[in-house]
């Protein structure tokens, strides 16, 4: 009796898919390096914002391991806040103002709403604040 040849696994052993995805995932990485390089966003910042420990966003930017879609999708949204934020309050504030409790957040820090998937909010409250516009 014949075998039948096994078709290649669609997702390595932490569920992220391999070839086009695995590829996107490492550009979202790179962007972050790229980010955090052009900001004050230190690992640990970026850590505390993602949720993780220090060490694995130190593996992520080293290529050693790839992030999860869910906090894939986090990082991307930091990516665009940061990004955003130099542009506004300059690079080297970027950090505090993350996790300064902010009066039209509540008085809640924008890192949280990012965390929590609430970044448009965060990035209404920047362009609130390029505009002049101060809530």
């Amino acid at each position: 009796m014949a075998r039948r040849a096994v078709p290649p696994r669609d997702s390595d052993r932490d569920g992220t898919r391999m070839n086009s995805t695995r590829a996107a995932q490492s550009q979202a990485v790179r962007r972050l390096g790229e980010v955090m390089e052009e900001t004050s966003i230190d690992v640990s910042g970026v850590a505390r914002i993602l949720g993780k420990d220090p060490k694995t966003v130190q593996r992520w930017l080293r290529s050693g391991t790839q992030p999860r879609w869910e906090v894939r999708e986090t990082m991307l949204a930091l990516n665009v806040v940061l990004e955003k934020l130099a542009e506004v309050v300059g690079p080297f504030s970027a950090e505090d103002w993350l996790f300064t409790p902010v009066p039209a957040l509540d008085f809640h820090r924008p890192a949280d709403f990012i965390r929590d998937g609430r970044s448009r909010e965060v990035l209404t409250l920047i362009d609130s604040i390029a505009e002049g516009v101060f809530v």
